[in-house]
């Protein structure tokens, strides 16, 4: 039974060398089974040099509020909200109104220094908005 099990864990190791496609080179058990060992990792063709940092640029400022809007497939669930979470879009006011249009279209990016309708701390916002007859959910992400 030994026997077997090394056969099955010298195939996994065959289908793992192939799979990498790396360089390999082959050598033979002590039993006489012929194996496959990766030797080396694949050696990148561009010649560029690996690193591990992401860049930074672009990347959104400490404080940097998003807010999406997304539809409710299930509009009954907006009756499980709390009133003073949900809002019809007729009520919002005029800044709210704009940034949820924008957000319909995308999602609106607010910087530090900007003032967001939607702001995240603001614990009076509005998460569910009724907008057309379909009931929207508003997110609103900080980094």
């Amino acid at each position: 039974m030994a026997l077997a099990w090394r056969v099955g864990l010298v195939l996994c190791v065959l289908l793992v060398a192939d799979c990498a496609g790396g360089p390999s080179s082959t050598a033979t058990m002590t039993d006489g089974t012929p194996t496959t060992i990766l030797t080396t990792a694949p050696i990148p063709t561009d010649n560029s040099t690996p690193t591990n940092e992401t860049p930074t640029t672009g990347d959104p400022a400490y404080g940097t509020e998003f807010v999406s809007v997304s539809k409710l497939e299930n509009g009954s669930r907006a009756e499980t909200w709390p009133d003073n979470k949900t809002a019809r879009f007729e009520n919002l006011s005029e800044p709210r109104k704009e940034v949820f249009r924008d957000a319909l279209d995308g999602r609106v990016t607010f910087g530090p220094d900007e003032e967001n309708p939607f702001a995240f701390s603001d614990s009076d916002r509005p998460e569910l908005v009724r907008y057309e007859g379909e009931w929207y959910f508003v997110r609103v992400a900080i980094v």
